[in-house]
């Protein structure tokens, strides 16, 4: 009865799979799906994203069309080839696919941009497992015990698992994107070139795909799986603030905070970003409030701020590289308690209004990465 069961959903399976990509994975991994369906990878398109759209929309138009489509929807297979964009169900559910993530062999280093290379293997997904990383091609199969009255099913119905591929175990699978990109004048808009060796503590899978509860598949239950919602700026995860430490010193005159980075690159770099660091002092029943500090990279055109892509320098860089030391001329005294709270926003007040998106309450709202108190 299993074995009938198994081959009505690989046929089954198959045949959703013309209509839609990523859907067919929810059938025997729908907790992932969920998390997928929440995350900057299912909303990085022009239909699901207010802020790429309004960058879009002000970007210059050339006879390229449509230039972003590699990294915000390269699933939309005849937007690839056309560079005309549509509002799609593509654009819509699946910009960025399961199976596009899953099948990038390998990642091409590029002057302006890194490229993702695609296997041309049918059906057969990389994934990371330690306990089997040295399994080239994992095949479904039942396995029977008590003489074949206990029956349990391995792996997948629908496609063959390449465990072997070292770029899913040390993060390198995210730089075909999320590396660096160089506008027309070669000036690097994004600046998050975190290319992982083996040195590294943390890559962009341990900060980004933390383990969390639940089941990775229906098919074999496991207790934990890679978090697919992304964690980050568009969906906080509170294990991202492990990444993050602060360190408070006094003197004469006054306070000092160290915030100490163990990520792999810069945070809040993103063009027309900004974190902030909100600092409070609880002394005797009253909360004094100190000045935030603001973190951000203001890029810049003949001394002048300006939109990235015409970006030829840095005008301001105030960001958290490997740590961040900030001064406060307050002077704490005893029974203080200082309370720092490190957050951020998606966009700057004045990026905002440069792409019209004053109104739009969610790039102004705070995004709290780590609250941590200390009592003097």
């Amino acid at each position: 009865m299993k074995q009938i069961f198994i081959l009505f959903t690989i046929l089954s399976l198959s045949l959703f799979a013309i209509a839609n990509e990523s859907k067919i994975c929810q059938q025997c991994h729908p907790i992932i799906y969920n998390e997928y369906y929440k995350s900057s990878h299912r909303k990085a398109s022009v239909v699901n994203n207010s802020i790429h759209k309004a960058y879009w929309e002000k970007h210059p138009k050339d006879d390229k069309s449509y230039t972003c489509a590699k990294c915000h929807s390269p699933s939309d297979k005849k937007l690839m080839q056309t560079g005309i964009l549509e509002d799609n169900d593509i654009q819509k559910d699946e910009p960025i696919s399961c199976v596009y993530c899953h099948t990038i062999k390998n990642v091409d280093s590029g002057k302006m941009s890194n490229t993702n290379i695609i296997t041309d293997k049918n059906k057969e997904f990389f994934s990371a497992e330690t306990s089997k990383k040295n399994l080239n091609t994992a095949k479904f199969e039942i396995e029977s015990s008590w003489f074949g009255l206990v029956k349990k099913s391995k792996n997948s119905p629908y496609h063959k698992i390449d465990y072997s591929n070292e770029n899913y175990y040390n993060g390198n699978v995210c730089m075909g994107c999320h590396s660096h990109t160089n506008n027309e004048h070669d000036f690097d808009i994004v600046m998050l070139d975190a290319l992982i060796d083996k040195d590294d503590k943390n890559t962009c899978v341990t900060c980004h795909m933390p383990q969390v509860l639940g089941s990775k598949v229906t098919i074999n239950k496991t207790k934990t799986h890679a978090f697919h919602g992304i964690a980050g700026i568009y969906h906080m995860n509170k294990e991202m603030g492990k990444y993050i430490d602060f360190n408070v010193t006094q003197d004469n005159s006054g306070f000092h905070i160290d915030v100490i980075n163990k990520s792999n690159h810069a945070l809040f770099g993103q063009a027309l970003r900004e974190g902030k660091l909100k600092v409070s002092i609880e002394r005797k029943g009253k909360t004094i409030t100190l000045k935030p500090f603001v973190f951000t990279r203001i890029l810049a055109k003949d001394g002048k701020e300006t939109m990235p892509w015409n970006a030829t320098a840095t005008l301001k860089d105030t960001l958290i590289y490997a740590h961040k030391k900030i001064d406060f001329t307050e002077t704490l005294q005893k029974g203080d308690i200082l309370t720092l709270t490190l957050g951020v926003q998606l966009l700057t007040k004045k990026g905002a209004k440069a792409l019209g998106l004053e109104k739009n309450e969610e790039v102004s709202r705070f995004r709290i990465l780590k609250t941590q108190k200390f009592k003097f």
